[in-house]
């Protein structure tokens, strides 16, 4: 990768001190951090219950950083909407979704989001991946499965996330891949190695009881090193 890769860290706002928003918060906006991200898993596309199109209002009060709302959701049409209306800047979709996803990514655009593909763990590369890849803002590939924190590290996502890579590359798309799931210092090398820039932070990896954010991140900054060059995670 060059040596000049920018790479970058949003956080996770379902693993934060759900119980001090406002102090969290605070923190958050005088971080490096790059974006916030928001989960809203239904029940059914996974066996929980994350957030809402309501609480989404809580967060924007507080940061004016962008806000990444990951629909973990079977059906993600009836949300875009009012995830967009209450403070929502980018709409990840899922491919495994009952849904059109270019009908999907038009309808977010016209009510003035950016769309994001994502993809499960566990799904491989599919055979229209550029195709679909090319219309979104970029790749969020989780490497768990939906909806839980601590969960292990599902090294299947490595193999996708260096295809996603090797055949965005090939067709000349430009587009970065996110990883999300036990984003670690354990495990955000191989992310970067297989071709992600950008990450989601989550209780592996950024919030900890004993680390700052901006800790946290220059932990994870250290772990992204290749051959004794250590890669920058933009601030900016």
């Amino acid at each position: 990768m060059p040596q000049n890769s920018d790479y970058y860290v949003n956080a996770s706002l379902s693993c934060m001190d759900l119980g001090n928003i406002e102090k969290g918060m605070n923190e958050i906006n005088h971080s490096r951090i790059h974006g916030l991200h928001y989960d809203i898993v239904d029940g059914v596309f996974n066996s929980c219950f994350i957030f809402g199109d309501q609480m989404l209002k809580v967060f924007r009060r507080y940061t004016a950083l962008p806000i990444i709302v990951h629909l973990a959701c079977q059906n993600p049409i009836p949300y875009i909407k009012p995830c967009i209306t209450n403070g929502a800047d980018y709409i990840a979709v899922h491919y495994e979704a009952e849904a059109d996803l270019l009908s999907v990514f038009q309808m977010i655009r016209e009510l003035g989001g950016k769309p994001i593909l994502a993809f499960r763990c566990d799904t491989s590369v599919p055979h229209n991946f550029t195709d679909i890849a090319a219309q979104a803002e970029w790749i969020l590939k989780l490497s768990v499965h939906p909806g839980f924190s601590g969960q292990v590290f599902q090294k299947e996502a490595l193999s996708h996330i260096a295809e996603m890579h090797q055949l965005l590359t090939a067709a000349g798309i430009d587009k970065r891949i996110e990883v999300d799931g036990n984003i670690s210092t354990a495990t955000i090398q191989e992310c970067a190695i297989a071709g992600a820039t950008m990450f989601t932070g989550g209780t592996s990896g950024l919030f900890h009881p004993l680390h700052t954010l901006d800790e946290s991140i220059e932990l994870l900054e250290q772990a992204i090193s290749f051959g004794g060059n250590s890669y920058g995670i933009n601030d900016e």
